[in-house]
């Protein structure tokens, strides 16, 4: 891949650019694909690109705010729900203008990984967004990496499928492990390590002792994917909330249960009382086993896939760029051959189409299931279960201008632990983000000084209520979310030893519906077998709402099991 900035002019490298596609292009007849604007709009979709600070930023309550969201986002009056939109001119998609093995759409993790599983097959890669990684985005700010909304992975098994592909991406070599205690704030102190009952009550000691033991206990027996125990699909049955309680045999004090709770907003946009206890503890077991910490979170892994996915000079100008991003797909239907017709609208609105032997959905259900005409009606038990229920996130990323004081991963903001919220109903009086990250726990390894080099604090806000989308695009959200966190942000500053004159820039980045709610029962209904299974044979899904978690190593599992039956089929 090019190398652009290092050793030359970005100027330099565009030449170079241009010329790799003018010798494709003469290999192809003299016809060149890719137009200067394309050009820019690819290099432009890494994940993990560099960001500027805003030239005209917004001063709310002190801090200077970025004037727009990053992560999803909704033009001036667009509603930002998914719906059919084949309403083609003539009634029919346009006749398709390439023939390729292998479509993949959407380019997050999911999409990213499978492409990369499959890239012998040079796949066609379609991205909604203008840049690649879907939740797992970043991005750079004076060459100082942060994270747009996936933060972490845990430590893969050694010698496993996951440790290999982490070792072809390159992870081992740059990871920080995070094996620390997961501290708490307690009216305005950290709790270096609640979980194992340090600085509670005595008369709670018991409680924790229990509450670890049972975490022990599911570490040792949790099976890997796919679930297929018994006790598993029992255990699904269950809320996490119920099982804890249940095991423990004891009441839950306070600040546990708000710790328990907070971990659940944060990871699930859920609490404890309406997540599956099977699903609960698939993150809550495998936390055991340690955190892989990358700059700029996993953002770090969606610009490797980016990267081995990218090179120009392997170009087919018959159908290149493979990746494609600000591409909408709206349809995909089957032909009597089997092959598939996939129709997407370009940056300008007109509708293209390509013939595809294979499809791998890697988009959500709810969006992949508006792509698929007739499937209300053929299998409406399949069309009902993708339609998954949602929830959405913020994240701050605090641009500051020194190192951080202090040496954490994630702490986790309680205030007042009998105050905390213990039911979804609760949830949406809580106007708040639950916990603080160091956005700058690992560095780039041999990475040259700069002249000023940032660090970065990430705030998750989980917006774990109904409909909490709306307040991302209602009104004016910078200015309400701006002044509820702001109104935070000073004790979290002085937390960690910072002050207000640090803060540099705040950049807001919005979810609308990222989050699938592992519900109870997804699995024991049988949910996760019909939205998984592929349609006809050729018409394949992956993404983290197969199995309604947002785990990367779910949704890279499902990559490869996907890949490895899409090969077994093309040969």
């Amino acid at each position: 891949m090019l190398a652009l900035g290092v050793g030359g002019s970005a100027l330099g490298a565009q030449s170079a650019i241009q010329s790799v596609v003018g010798s494709v292009a003469q290999r192809a007849g003299g016809r060149s694909p890719l137009g200067a604007a394309a050009l820019k709009a690819l290099k432009a979709s890494r994940p993990l690109g560099a960001r500027a600070f805003d030239p005209k930023a917004r001063v709310i309550d002190g801090f200077v705010f970025k004037s727009w969201f990053e992560g999803d986002i909704f033009e001036d009056g667009e509603i930002p729900f998914h719906s059919q939109q084949n309403d083609f001119p003539g009634g029919e998609p346009p006749a398709p203008t390439e023939e390729i093995d292998v479509v993949v759409i959407g380019g997050g993790l999911s999409g990213l990984a499978t492409a990369y599983e499959l890239r012998d097959y040079n796949p066609v890669v379609f991205e909604l967004h203008d840049i690649f990684g879907g939740n797992a985005q970043g991005g750079r700010i004076n060459g100082s990496p942060f994270s747009l909304g996936s933060a972490y992975f845990i430590t893969p098994d050694p010698g496993g499928e996951l440790d290999r592909f982490y070792r072809e991406l390159g992870l081992h070599d740059v990871i920080r492990a995070d094996e620390m205690a997961s501290p708490v704030e307690i009216d305005g102190e950290i709790n270096p390590d609640i979980w194992l009952g340090m600085g509670v009550p005595k008369k709670d000691i018991p409680a924790y002792e229990a509450y670890r033991k049972l975490v022990i206990r599911m570490t040792d027996e949790y099976p890997d994917v796919p679930f297929d125990q018994p006790w598993m699909l029992e255990l699904d049955q269950l809320s996490l909330r119920q099982h804890i309680e249940r095991e423990m045999g004891m009441p839950v004090p306070a600040a546990l249960a708000a710790a328990i709770q907070a971990y659940c907003y944060s990871s699930f946009t859920a609490g404890w009382e309406e997540i599956s206890a099977m699903l609960g503890w698939n993150f809550l077991a495998a936390e055991e086993f340690g955190r892989w910490v990358l700059p700029g979170g996993n953002s770090w892994i969606a610009d490797k896939l980016w990267e081995k996915l990218y090179p120009l000079d392997q170009i087919d100008p018959e159908h290149a760029p493979h990746l494609r991003p600000g591409r909408y797909v709206v349809d995909t239907r089957q032909q009597q051959d089997g092959r598939w017709i996939v129709t997407w609208k370009e940056p300008d609105g007109a509708y293209q189409s390509l013939l595809a032997r294979e499809v791998v959905m890697a988009c959500p259900k709810n969006i992949a299931r508006m792509m698929i005409p007739g499937l209300a009606q053929e299998d409406e038990a399949r069309y009902n279960a993708m339609r998954l229920a949602r929830r959405a996130y913020l994240v701050a990323n605090v641009v500051v201008n020194k190192p951080i004081p202090l040496d954490f991963y994630d702490i986790f903001l309680l205030e007042h632990p009998e105050d905390f919220p213990m039911s979804d109903g609760e949830a949406g009086a809580m106007w708040r983000y639950t916990d603080v990250l160091n956005g700058s726990f690992t560095r780039e390894p041999g990475g040259a000084p700069l002249p000023i080099e940032p660090s970065v604090l990430t705030l998750y806000w989980p917006l774990a209520y109904e409909d909490a989308r709306f307040t991302l695009f209602l009104g004016d959200p910078i200015q309400t979310y701006a002044e509820a966190l702001s109104a935070k942000l000073r004790d979290t500053l002085h937390l960690v030893g910072m002050e207000e004159s640090d803060v540099l820039e705040i950049r807001l980045a919005r979810w609308g519906h990222a989050m699938p709610l592992a519900r109870v029962g997804f699995v024991a209904d049988g949910s996760a077998g019909l939205v998984r299974s592929a349609y006809h044979e050729s018409m394949h899904f992956v993404n983290q709402d197969n199995w309604a978690l947002p785990a990367v190593e779910n949704a890279f599992l499902d990559a490869f099991e996907v890949a490895k039956t899409v090969r077994g089929r093309l040969g």
